[in-house]
């Protein structure tokens, strides 16, 4: 028996599979607007996992069939919030993540213009902060100059500290130096692309604290990259310098120190602070981890099946207490070089007082993929780990065991998102953000009527009052409890207009739709229509409709007959019509 809620679900899952760039996703009646990647969850243990919604940015190297921005789903994959309507044009997001900021939670993340690769970004890019209600109250951006040339934010770093007063953003400049990499041939270089991270306060004035440049303090023949390599530059122009160290993330420990992650040299650096403990002079190295010129006397490990402390190519480090030192995503791969994993992985890496470093746990996704860019690590409030695939569609969790407790997916390569997260939020949007779809196949019988608010997490339960004109009485003809989708669905009898009011689980009432007109297709179009949509791709504004005519009397709105049949093998994928059933199919094929 197939529920309501399946056959929306599979009526409105658009598959298109027309290159490799598009995706199957969510597309919705009551927002047409909104067209989201579909995540399909393989592995969702509720009781072991953490609480939270899942917070990414898809996008693609080139063209797709859904919309970028910052979205959150629930864990059985359904979108809660599509962030896509506050982008620019030419602008994609990154970093989405949720903030303890002036003492409350908000939801944070970077617009941003420019090389994805790292370098020159538009001069608006920027991180936007947005309370709970989406209301954007802080925009962050860097201030400061290096060598006499303005900071513009990059993709690939903010990252709150000090309880919120400052952030750490990163910046990319290129400029003038010739340098001859002996590992490449001798290749020559004439323009360098130095990554920068600055910290800048956060109360509006974005003043610099702090900044720190790669090429002030490490030798570019550091690096195990090549000019010329893919999006690493030739360093035979301004506009195409050679990226040799690619700074990817930073973060600030409790002694007022930085611990920097440098992809293309396969190194963590902790850099002192301002007034660091080790007694050397701010933007000093204090140690480095991996790479060429190593400060640590052992590299050990307690993992079983990896001897040693290895990782290559690494994105997002972070300081970790409980660990006593960092966690990591290491990528193991660049897809240039060989790699030196046979899997991607998050790492936990403790640092010892006698200059050793051991790697205490490592998770590996349950497909074993080897990614070659982007990817995150995020320690859950659990003690769970969370995992970004970076350049390939997958995230998961783990218990701190590497034991997997959600694994999905949202598309295949090369969709991608450069960081995923999970967080705990709570929200009550704007009621602008609240929409009613009432749909009828002619002007009789039962309408579908599809309610949703984008970004609301206290949803309980919604009711529908339907009524014979915009301005007259309004009768409750049904309540529908959420169901966890991003659309909730009542159907009651025909009327020509219709709103839905959302409650909590108090019975608290939280907002109201405005009042919509029910969509009828014309006699002629409404053959291809079934009793609750027509046609998946459905162009509802330009579709031909019916005048349907006032109802005549009082409608009886004892809904309990059509919801039960609403709810049968009545209303089945296979009982609808011939137009719909390729699009079951192709979602069935897609899913294998």
């Amino acid at each position: 028996m197939a529920s309501l809620k399946h056959i929306v679900a599979m009526l409105l899952t658009a598959v298109t599979l027309a290159s490799a760039q598009e995706v199957s996703t969510y597309e919705f009646l009551s927002r047409p607007d909104i067209v989201a990647p579909k995540l399909y969850v393989d592995i969702n243990e509720p009781e072991a996992a953490a609480p939270g919604y899942v917070f990414f940015t898809p996008n693609s190297p080139g063209k797709t069939n859904f919309k970028y921005g910052p979205y959150a789903y629930n864990s059985e994959g359904q979108i809660v919030w599509s962030g896509h309507g506050v982008l620019p044009e030419g602008y994609g997001a990154f970093n989405p993540q949720v903030l303890d900021f002036e003492g409350d939670k908000h939801v944070a993340y970077t617009q941003f213009a420019g090389a994805r690769g790292g370098g020159a970004s538009h001069e608006g890019s920027s991180t936007k902060i947005y309370d709970r209600s989406y209301n954007q109250v802080r925009e962050v951006k860097p201030s400061g100059k290096w060598r006499n040339l303005s900071l513009t934010q990059d993709l690939h770093e903010f990252n709150l500290v000090k309880g919120g007063e400052t952030a750490l953003m990163t910046s990319y400049i290129t400029f003038p130096e010739d340098v001859t990499y002996p590992h490449c041939n001798d290749n020559t270089t004439i323009f360098t692309k130095t990554g920068l991270f600055s910290e800048v306060t956060t109360d509006g004035t974005n003043t610099e604290l702090f900044q720190w440049s790669a090429s002030d303090y490490i030798d570019p023949k550091d690096t195990y990259v090549c000019p010329g390599e893919h999006l690493i530059g030739t360093g035979r122009t301004g506009r195409d310098g050679f990226d040799f160290f690619h700074i990817n993330s930073v973060d600030k420990d409790e002694d007022g120190d930085y611990i920097v992650s440098g992809r293309h040299v396969s190194t963590l650096y902790k850099i002192a602070g301002l007034s660091s403990p080790s007694g050397k002079p701010p933007g000093e190295i204090i140690w480095r981890m991996g790479g060429k010129r190593n400060t640590f006397k052992t590299l050990d490990s307690q993992v079983a099946g990896s001897p040693s402390l290895n990782f290559s190519f690494q994105h997002h480090v972070r300081w970790n207490k409980d660990v006593g030192g960092v966690t990591i995503w290491d990528n193991g791969n660049n897809d240039i070089e060989a790699p030196t994993a046979n899997a991607s992985s998050g790492m936990s890496i403790r640092i010892n007082s006698d200059d050793s470093a051991t790697l205490v746990g490592q998770y590996v996704s349950p497909g074993k993929q080897l990614d070659s860019s982007q990817g995150s690590h995020q320690v859950l409030s659990n003690g769970n780990h969370f995992l970004g695939m970076g350049s390939h569609p997958y995230m998961y969790e783990v218990t701190d065991d590497g034991r997997p407790v959600w694994y999905a997916r949202f598309g295949d390569f090369p969709i991608q998102s450069y960081r995923a997260y999970k967080w705990e939020w709570q929200s009550t949007p704007n009621k602008s953000e609240m929409a009613l779809f009432s749909y009828s196949r002619g002007c009789y019988g039962s309408a579908a009527h599809y309610a949703s608010w984008n970004g609301a997490t206290d949803v309980a339960s919604w009711d529908y009052f339907l009524g014979s004109s915009e301005e007259g009485v309004f009768v409750k003809a049904a309540s529908q409890a959420y169901n966890g989708t991003f659309e909730t669905v009542a159907i009651t009898p025909f009327s020509l207009y219709a709103y839905a009011v959302a409650y909590d689980n108090a019975g608290n009432m939280l907002g109201q739709t405005p009042t919509v007109k029910t969509w009828t297709p014309s006699p002629q179009f409404g053959t291809e229509c079934n009793d609750i949509s027509c046609p998946s791709g459905t162009n509802y504004t330009t579709a031909p409709t019916a005048d349907c005519p006032i109802p005549v009397g009082v409608l009886n709105y004892d809904t309990s007959a059509r919801v039960a049949r609403a709810e049968s093998s009545d209303l089945s994928v296979a009982d609808t019509p011939a137009l719909h059933q390729p699009v079951a199919r192709r979602a069935r094929k897609f899913m294998r």
